[in-house]
């Protein structure tokens, strides 16, 4: 989608420490960008160019150029403005299939925005992308299971054209396709085995290990409406910030006809549930937990259906925000905790960031320094929208002494609190409040990310 962030996507991307590319108040940088399966090794690109040309030569079902599984198309282009690509390919029924694009990695808006498309055999759409889920870069990705032997059919596109919009097309819009098997066996791929249903059947998830953080792709059979799929991870000091991120099904998702009615995160032994979302309502799961071992839970809990299936993205990231330093001392305004602004480099704006536990009847004050009345503050927190059990965090600026409130946010069960470029009236100390009305009964997990930004206000 060739597009800005919007505040509301820049918000839940700040709950989850990652930056955006708006260029606003709220563009802040809470940690690294996911690592995404452009940057590992799937087991399914030969590396061999099949030497293909591709353009309005390809512009239909019946002109669609047959590609190859595992063998890169390198040389596509959407060209002229409006130009369709079709390609077609042989499958078999259950067959976990990738296919990406790769043509604009640092999301230029001067390059091509692609969109994919998956037909079946008798042309009807079964699975759609526009962009790679979390969102990095404009290229498209699906990771789906064939529901049947036959000829598929992908259609490559612009986003203009499939936006309905005017359509956008050069020489210079070039892309490359990979349709492919998924290698269960990749050092990046979790195939569930179906060993069973509980803790004692826990696969361990395999990653992609870097010293930029480590990427997982997770895929299994939803088996009935029963099933409930156990994978083991770990968190470690040097990877302390997981993040699993359910990708959507349906048509114009992964192609899958069930979603996972609950994804939670537990203790080793399966007790507690420390974290917990809905994917129907909720993409990510990210759970502010210490070191140790922990258990991913997938539940169909549905009614069975023709092609129940799931596609699941699993991140460790070197850093998390920063813990909360004392959690009973910063009960009252007079001993907050300092958040320490530092300049982000970008139009005088200065962030800070805390990783809070607000617990049962807890209160957490922080400081800010502001040091022009003209500057404004905005504040984004994420914490039941990425699982956590708070119901209802309540973020609020107010002045130093704490009573005087200058305004304030609710955070919903399904997006993330903001409080956009709220004026001061002054410079000086203000305080960042925040509470919460409840705990799921469940869920025992507290954690709330949040992130603050002062300095002057977007043009």
């Amino acid at each position: 989608m060739r597009q800005q962030l919007t505040v509301g996507l820049v918000a839940s991307l700040l709950a989850f420490g990652c930056g955006d590319d708006d260029d606003t108040m709220s563009d802040m940088d809470g940690g690294p960008l996911p690592v995404d399966a452009s940057d590992v090794d799937l087991g399914t690109d030969s590396g061999v160019d099949s030497g293909m040309t591709t353009g309005d030569g390809n512009d239909s079902f019946d002109t669609a150029t047959p590609a190859t599984l595992g063998t890169a198309i390198e040389d596509g282009v959407i060209d002229p403005a409006g130009d369709l690509d079709y390609y077609s390919f042989e499958g078999e029924a259950g067959q976990w299939i990738a296919i990406t694009t790769s043509a604009n990695p640092d999301d230029d808006p001067e390059m091509v925005d692609t969109v994919l498309t998956l037909f079946d055999s008798s042309m009807t759409q079964i699975a759609e992308n526009d962009d790679s889920i979390p969102r990095t870069d404009t290229d498209s990705e699906i990771f789906t299971r064939l529901p049947s032997a036959g000829t598929y059919y992908v259609l490559v596109q612009e986003f203009s054209t499939w936006a309905d919009d005017t359509p956008e097309g050069m020489e210079s819009f070039a892309y490359e396709l990979l349709i492919a098997e998924i290698d269960p066996d990749a050092v990046a791929v979790t195939l569930d085995a179906e060993g069973g249903d509980d803790v004692g059947s826990a696969q361990t998830l395999r990653y992609n290990v870097s010293a930029n953080g480590d990427f997982g792709l997770l895929i299994g059979e939803l088996r009935d409406g029963s099933d409930v799929d156990v994978f083991s991870f770990n968190v470690s000091d040097s990877k302390p910030f997981p993040r699993f991120t359910v990708l959507p099904s349906g048509s114009d998702g992964n192609g899958s006809s069930a979603m996972p009615s609950a994804v939670w995160v537990t203790d080793a032994a399966g007790t507690e549930i420390i974290g917990r979302i809905d994917p129907s309502a909720l993409q990510d799961l990210s759970p502010g937990v210490p070191t140790g071992e922990y258990r991913l839970w997938v539940e169909h809990g549905g009614s069975a259906g023709a092609n129940d299936f799931y596609t699941l993205k699993a991140f460790r990231f070197t850093s998390d925000n920063p813990p909360e330093m004392n959690d009973t001392l910063n009960d009252v305004a007079a001993t907050a905790e300092t958040l320490t602004l530092e300049d982000d480099d970008e139009d005088g704006i200065f962030t800070a960031f805390v990783l809070a536990q607000v617990g049962d009847g807890d209160t957490d004050f922080f400081s800010i320094d502001v040091t022009d009345a003209a500057h404004v503050v905005s504040v984004f927190c994420g914490s039941r929208s990425a699982g956590s059990g708070v119901i209802d965090l309540e973020a609020a600026l107010t002045d130093a002494t704490g009573v005087t409130l200058i305004d304030s946010a609710t955070e919903s069960a399904t997006e993330g609190l903001a409080l956009e470029e709220v004026a001061v009236s002054a410079a000086g100390t203000h305080l960042v409040r925040l509470t919460k009305d409840s705990q799921d009964g469940e869920v025992t997990g507290t954690w709330a990310r949040c992130g603050v930004a002062v300095g002057p206000p977007a043009p």
